[in-house]
């Protein structure tokens, strides 16, 4: 997988574009590679549900709203597909495009956060690092975090950085719990908007 300049139309993944006459092609690093280094996720149009993850300059991991609770995260190693189901039992799957098979399931909590399950048996946790939720962390145990995200929610963006642990680096699943943990706040941002745009409907209603 590649990056390809597009001049004015911003950085897009594989292949490669003409830029004044000619194309640059530019490899894509993974996210272990730049895992020592300051990363960003990032929303370059406010009103678009699209987020870039960014060492730098470079762009090493992509998240795209598709439609409801549908969306697809990409790094250099992997694609994926991002999907809440259930009413009273609600899951995250997690699968291949095109694919029926989940990898993993996340197992939302009751009180925020949850848990992934991988089909080996394998659990990580997800859960707000702080009382006012502006942190949030994968995690093993509660004393062994792997990668920390520190969010910041504007009045039409959410960005937030990325912390990932040294113990970290070397995980097969780093880049996926990457793009998933984004994915999992983004998807809790937008649950508790509607929840306050339900509730000011409710207030104004009984008002009325």
């Amino acid at each position: 997988m590649r990056v390809e300049s597009g001049g004015g139309h911003g950085t897009r993944i594989h292949g490669v574009v003409p830029v004044a006459g000619w194309c640059q092609t530019r490899y894509m690093q993974t996210i272990r590679e730049v895992a020592g280094q300051e990363l960003v996720w990032v929303q370059p149009a406010r009103m678009k549900q699209n987020f870039e993850l960014r060492a730098g300059d470079e762009v090493v991991a992509t998240l795209r709203w598709e439609r409801s609770s549908l969306a697809t995260g990409e790094t250099s190693e992997q694609t994926w597909t991002f999907k809440r189901e259930g009413f009273w039992h609600p899951r995250i799957t997690l699968r291949v495009p095109g694919s029926n098979d989940n990898m993993a399931l996340f197992n939302p909590g009751w009180t925020g956060g949850g848990t992934l399950e991988f089909p080996q048996g394998r659990t990580l946790h997800f859960g707000a690092a702080n009382f006012w939720r502006s942190e949030w962390v994968w995690a093993e145990t509660k004393d062994t975090p792997l990668v920390r995200f520190k969010s910041r929610q504007g009045l039409l963006k959410t960005e937030g950085q990325v912390e990932i642990d040294p113990s970290a680096a070397e995980s097969p699943d780093l880049a996926l719990l990457v793009v998933l943990g984004w994915y999992l706040l983004i998807l809790f941002a937008r649950d508790a908007s509607a929840q306050a745009g339900a509730t000011a409907a409710v207030v104004a209603s009984s008002g009325a």
